[in-house]
């Protein structure tokens, strides 16, 4: 019989895999979402506040805080992205995430856990206006 947080994580993945848009940055969302070697992974979207439009190219930085080495990822045409955890046991809250785009000026960066469970995905939002 599985145990409750093997359910709980089935629960949590089916929630984000149910999200329209499951492919991200180029990387298959799903895949990530199933690599419980990296830790709690991290997926997203830029959006244009003007009709809230997708933008491509965005520069996404995710660094572990204390570490000197950043990650970098760009968003697609769907203006969507998607990170491998840090590893197992790092907590998502001790990774800076940060979104830059030529062009326009950042307005908002919002992030939310999609569950409670120790290894669950990170959804982050950038939001963009021209500049």
């Amino acid at each position: 019989m599985p145990s409750l947080h093997t359910i709980a994580i089935a629960l949590s993945l089916s929630c984000v895999l149910a999200v329209p848009g499951a492919r991200a940055g180029g990387a298959d969302l799903e895949a990530i979402m199933g690599d419980t070697e990296n830790g709690a992974p991290f997926f997203g979207e830029a959006l244009d506040v003007k009709g809230m439009k997708p933008i491509e190219g965005v520069r996404i930085r995710a660094q572990l805080k204390g570490k000197p080495l950043p990650v970098f990822v760009d968003t697609n045409d769907e203006g969507r992205f998607s990170l491998r955890g840090f590893g197992k046991g790092i907590d998502p809250a001790n990774v800076d995430v940060k979104c830059e785009m030529s062009g326009y000026k950042l307005i908002d960066l919002s992030r939310r856990r999609v569950s409670k469970a120790p290894d669950a995905a990170t959804e982050i939002e950038c939001l963009f206006e021209k500049s």
